[in-house]
């Protein structure tokens, strides 16, 4: 049995996996939502060979680090229903500082087919560019749950929004 000891939240977690399943658990999770071992790395401070070595099951993460990319894929040690108010709380991030809120179901939209209208080009801008990793993850995994499509083609949508937004948030660097 491991044990994980997690600081930032102060809470103990249990759960009987060895670091290989972890590992493997680790890989599916980001190749399910077609993120890049160096996406990852970017979104978590960590070095791109350190997730490589993660998914392997060759190094051992601190508590922190584990969690928090955990996190970011979604694995949770309990179900949760944080995915499901992904986009009303997107819809709240790219809108915090406009008079107009963009409604969840139009950034449902936006993400879903990977169309910008000039309407709310200002908010999607802002939320691409300020939105935490984590809660654009989660986003994207509600809308492929509630579309039907793939993540990995709701993560290729962002990604495009991010080139048509012209966003300078390291997290999109790659995208070209």
């Amino acid at each position: 049995m491991s044990i994980i000891f997690d600081t930032k939240r102060g809470a103990i977690y249990r759960w009987e996996m060895d670091v290989s399943e972890l590992g493997a658990l680790l890989r599916k999770a980001r190749s399910d939502i077609g993120l890049s071992q160096g996406d990852v790395a970017r979104m978590t401070g960590l070095s791109r060979q350190t997730i490589n070595y993660a998914e392997q099951g060759r190094v051992g993460l601190g508590a922190d680090s584990l969690l928090d990319l955990m996190g970011l894929l979604g694995i949770h040690f309990e179900q949760s229903a944080e995915d499901e108010r992904a986009l009303a709380l997107l819809a709240k991030t790219a809108s915090v500082s406009y008079r107009e809120t963009l409604p969840a179901t139009t950034l449902l939209k936006v993400l879903r087919d990977g169309v910008l209208p000039d309407r709310w080009l200002p908010h999607i801008a802002t939320l691409l560019d300020e939105a935490p990793g984590e809660l654009l993850l989660r986003g994207v995994r509600e809308v492929a749950r509630r579309s039907g499509r793939p993540a990995q083609e709701i993560w290729r949508n962002a990604q495009d929004l991010a080139k048509q937004t012209a966003s300078t948030h390291p997290r999109w660097r790659h995208v070209s």
